[in-house]
């Protein structure tokens, strides 16, 4: 699994998309059940949907759901996550919006200890972090 991070309108995804060897399929705020086979690529983006719909269950929970599901995928075929960078430190006022940047956060953290690789992308400019 290959994680790249980076703000919202960075160039995560045209940095990905120059990067990736076609075919591959996109799935915005959901993480498939279909069978892939390995030699297909599979990008999924949307982390804030997908913890959002998991807002019912607390912080923990939601990182251990969607990280499982991600695994399982990433055994089956190549998976590249698209996630936008949350907060930089801003606690938001709104219990809703503490809950999407914590939950996120928490996603994250498990997620890049499973990645293979993790690229933060910065105006355009990727920077491997792992």
């Amino acid at each position: 699994m290959h994680i790249v991070i980076g703000g919202a309108y960075n160039g995560k995804r045209k940095y990905v998309y120059d990067r990736v060897e076609k075919p591959y399929t996109e799935f915005e705020g959901i993480i498939p059940d279909t069978y892939f086979t390995k030699d297909e690529t599979v990008i999924i983006s949307g982390f804030e949907q997908l913890v959002m719909a998991y807002q019912t269950h607390d912080e923990l929970q939601v990182a251990e759901i969607i990280v499982t599901k991600l695994k399982k995928l990433a055994s089956e075929t190549n998976v590249i996550c698209i996630c936008n960078d949350l907060g930089r430190g801003v606690v938001p006022i709104d219990k809703e919006e503490r809950f999407l940047r914590d939950a996120c956060g928490r996603v994250y953290q498990k997620l890049f200890q499973e990645a293979q690789s993790v690229t933060r992308v910065w105006y355009g400019l990727g920077e491997r972090l792992k």
